[in-house]
């Protein structure tokens, strides 16, 4: 997916793709984006110059002079600087339409449940060495589409309460999302989740609440692949709170996987000129993922299996950032490069619905898909919670994806 600059000279067709029944001079208005017609006449006028200059990288300066080469609009640098800065909260209105409007689209679901990858990418503004904003994604794996998303500024921390659930749903996260006090809000909303973890991201105790060595777990596992059912400590006295019980699934990674991950370690540790600690050493022979999904539906081979799917989040980013060009933020004032981001993305994504095309497999593994199928178990068939108190169609050619899920060949 490339965003061409002859996108905006046929309005008619990017129009189309806008949420049906929004109505632009309304919210326009009502938002202080649009307040009186001078230099620009209307809100969708507005808008195309918003999506110039945000959605297709050009400079101020260059999208006065393409509104008034297309007789659109003729106004000044200053001006359309001072007009820009105020369509932020309304642009952010178009997206959360667009977004929303994707999502009522029809999509394949695996017999009642719908995955979702959440995470987060930084970005950041002009000579900035460290991120300047955060952007929250939600990521509809079965629809090959966004389904929400959120903008932060550097003080907004990635949490799985970034995403709203419903029942049906699982997550999937990395392990910067593995917080005590984040997953149970998940499990009470219908949700499951499947989130990667570390040795010290939580303290995890046995199902009784006696200490969990962790280790001696590890140590213990015969197999490439098991479990065991772990409690974990919320950091809350709260006696009305039935004990979070989980699964821990354990893989055992292949030696290159572990060679390669110690390195990575050590050449950190270096870089801070301390030396790494011992378990975290240990802990890289091994993939760690904590889940709420039921045992008897859910084998570890199936959640390990599930996890790979987070891929699909990266390339998305990488169409955002890459092709999109997100990682090129030209402002440093806020209520600019707020309408920047925005109008980026609305066009990122109006490009992909034209488009129409998301690919069905593992970039490592373009052309083939091993191991056998996943029949995901119905939701009428699973137990119920213990804790119940407490882009685009994904359509390539004439395939569509169906009721199973086939397992890739590697972590």
């Amino acid at each position: 997916m490339k965003i061409r600059p002859e996108i905006l000279d046929h309005w008619p067709e990017v129009s189309a793709h806008l949420p049906a029944g929004f109505d632009l001079q309304a919210t326009a208005r009502s938002r202080g984006a649009f307040t009186r017609a001078r230099e620009i006449k209307d809100a969708e006028t507005l808008l195309r110059l918003a999506l110039a200059y945000g959605g297709l990288g050009m400079s101020l300066r260059e999208t006065c002079a393409w509104a008034e080469a297309g007789g659109i609009a003729s106004l000044s640098d200053p001006s359309l600087l001072e007009r820009l800065c105020k369509t932020g909260p309304w642009l952010g209105d178009i997206l959360a339409a667009l977004i929303a409007e994707q999502a009522k689209m029809p999509a394949s679901r695996w017999t009642g449940y719908r995955l979702r990858a959440l995470d987060g990418t930084s970005i950041c503004e002009p000579g900035a060495d460290r991120t300047t904003w955060r952007l929250h994604v939600g990521y509809d794996l079965a629809s090959g589409q966004v389904d929400q998303l959120e903008l932060t500024d550097i003080h907004g921390a990635e949490n799985l309460q970034r995403l709203t659930y419903r029942p049906g749903d699982v997550a999937l996260a990395d392990r910067y999302y593995a917080r005590p006090r984040d997953l149970r809000p998940v499990i009470e909303a219908g949700a499951d989740f499947i989130v990667r973890t570390g040795w010290n991201s939580l303290r995890l105790l046995q199902p009784n609440g006696e200490p969990f060595d962790l280790f001696a777990a590890l140590a213990a596992q015969v197999e490439q692949e098991g479990e065991v059912q772990v409690r974990v400590h919320e950091g809350t006295t709260e006696a009305t709170l039935q004990p979070l019980i989980l699964r821990l699934v354990i893989r055992r990674k292949d030696a290159q996987q572990a060679e390669a991950e110690r390195k990575r370690l050590l050449k950190d540790a270096k870089k801070r000129g301390k030396q790494p600690d011992p378990r975290s050493l240990e802990a890289a022979n091994y993939v760690l993922l904590l889940t709420s999904l039921a045992v008897d539906a859910f084998s570890p081979a199936d959640v390990l299996a599930l996890y790979r799917f987070r891929w699909q989040i990266e390339l998305a980013f990488k169409r955002f950032k890459s092709l999109a060009g997100l990682d090129q933020l030209p402002a440093k004032k806020p209520a600019l490069a707020r309408a920047w981001i925005y109008a980026r993305l609305i066009v990122a994504i109006i490009a992909e619905q034209i488009a129409g095309q998301l690919p069905d497999s593992s970039p490592c593994a373009p052309d083939k898909i091993g191991g056998e199928p996943i029949t995901m178990a119905s939701r009428q068939n699973r137990p119920r919670h213990r804790c119940r108190s407490h882009s685009r169609i994904n359509v390539v050619g004439n395939h569509s994806r169906s009721d199973q899920i086939h397992r890739p060949a590697s972590l």
